[in-house]
């Protein structure tokens, strides 16, 4: 074993040049802040590859011949680009070159093949993904073929150049593994998931919507309508985690459960979301925060003004940070919401910060506030001081052995609301940390989640829009 490099937060090695000589080194700063690093491993010296002010992103790595480091790049830049950096025979960096970009998209990932010579390219278009290659002698960029599903991953080049493996999903597409033949750019599917008892004709597919925020922002979400539905129904808005997450059309169990029982699904990309550039990603930070609790209101209005959704029958729902955006849209819009179920959420910041993992408080002071300095507005942001404005039914899931968002954040909810009486349901799995990952626990999630939802939504009443 040999230490090459050390770490005070998030980080680690990408990857390293084919000779091993160099090597290129993640470190996290704050949440929507990093830079990348090369490493010289005979001298273990470092050198920044992404000087920059303000939030930046970067991932990347080293060329196989060591001369070039490529990377995702937002640096003086809105939207994340293809670039690269050229290395001296010395090592010493270059500037961040852009190579490819696109103004209706970010870069989601990317692949060098073993030559060095072409690059694979996943574009991120509004929560979909687009195949691009650029050849890296000329720069020159050509679109790829049709993904066979709306997301994509895990780009992988054959030994030889001539094949391209990849993952690929999508609302109703599995995981699965294709193989694109480079000559003949037609896809192969190497594996076959088994879905046994789940029809995938049957699922839902969504739409992409988009609508104005409160202050004219365009905001945007998929919206997955309940098959056979005329007029407006029993909805739930679910919201991701991250906060600096994006909301994609994943295959989800959940969702296409609540629409095999008649209740639509809006899953929105409020301000803060990734994938719409850097200025949107960080329109959430500190008292900005309060702008997106008000996108909360925003989706509701959306959803009644369209005439999609019965204002009587609508549920909100989401994990981490979603669950606090759940606990914020009950407590700051008590008269929007029927019910709603609170997975893993944040109620109280001050508590956050106290119990949670030290390297996730540190670099969660940019998006919240700092609780040295910050104490009066993280309590304003925490919804346990208003829990007594709720007027919805909830249902609160935690894990008991989380450290990211401790299980004492769901405790408080559910004595608060007990003590006054109101109407709660703990669910609490003393086998899970954060997010449930045991088959018998998601499904029980689920099961009781839906069930919660069609108790307090009734999907199959039919109330007019007043």
């Amino acid at each position: 074993m040999q230490l090459v490099a050390k770490n005070e937060g998030i980080g680690g090695i990408t990857n390293l040049s084919n000779d091993n000589r160099r090597a290129v080194v993640f470190r996290m700063r704050s949440r929507t802040d990093n830079d990348l690093y090369l490493l010289d491993l005979s001298t273990d010296q470092e050198a920044l590859l992404t000087p920059h002010e303000g939030p930046g992103e970067f991932v990347g790595g080293i060329s196989p011949d060591g001369k070039t480091v490529y990377l995702s790049s937002n640096k003086d830049r809105d939207r994340l680009a293809f670039a690269r950096i050229r290395l001296a025979e010395n090592g010493e960096p270059g500037a961040i070159e852009i190579v490819a970009e696109r103004p209706d998209a970010e870069l989601g990932s990317f692949e060098i093949n073993h030559s060095g010579t072409t690059a694979a390219l996943l574009w991120n278009v509004g929560g979909r993904a687009e195949l691009a290659f650029v050849d890296l002698l000329t720069g020159q960029t050509t679109s790829g073929p049709k993904l066979p599903a709306e997301l994509a991953g895990g780009l992988t080049f054959s030994r030889d150049d001539k094949l391209l493996a990849m993952t690929t999903s999508g609302s109703v597409s599995p995981i699965d593994i294709w193989v694109l033949d480079l000559t003949t750019k037609r896809f192969h599917q190497v594996t076959h998931v088994p879905h046994a008892g789940v029809d995938l004709a049957q699922l839902i597919r969504p739409e992409l919507v988009t609508f104005k925020a409160h202050d004219g922002l365009q905001l945007s979400g998929w919206l997955y309508r309940p098959k056979g539905r005329s007029g407006a129904g029993a909805y739930v808005i679910s919201f991701h985690g991250g906060p600096e997450l994006q909301e994609v059309p994943y295959f989800r169990s959940d969702y296409q459960a609540l629409l095999s029982q008649g209740i639509g699904v809006f899953a929105p990309n409020v301000r803060g979301s990734k994938g719409f550039g850097k200025r949107f990603l960080n329109l959430d930070n500190g008292e900005l925060r309060f702008n997106a609790i008000g996108d909360i209101k925003s989706c509701v209005d959306y959803l009644i003004s369209s005439g999609v959704a019965d204002p009587k029958r609508i549920g909100i729902t989401g994990g981490s940070y979603g669950g606090y955006m759940t606990m914020a849209g009950v407590t700051e819009y008590p008269d929007l919401f029927a019910a709603g179920v609170d997975l893993y959420g944040i109620v109280n910041f001050a508590t956050f910060f106290a119990h949670t993992e030290p390297w996730m408080a540190a670099i969660s002071t940019i998006k919240y506030g700092d609780p040295k300095t910050q104490a009066d507005l993280l309590q304003k942001l925490s919804p346990i001081n208003k829990l007594d404005r709720i007027k919805a039914a909830i249902m609160v899931q935690h894990g008991a052995n989380d450290t990211n968002v401790p299980v004492e954040e769901a405790e408080q909810i559910v004595n608060n609301l007990k003590q006054r009486g109101a109407s709660v349901q703990y669910v609490l799995f003393p086998d899970e940390g954060h997010g449930f990952r045991k088959i018998p626990n998601r499904i029980r999630s689920i099961v009781d989640m839906v069930e919660f939802f069609v108790t307090y939504l009734k999907p199959g009443e039919v109330r007019a829009v007043q």
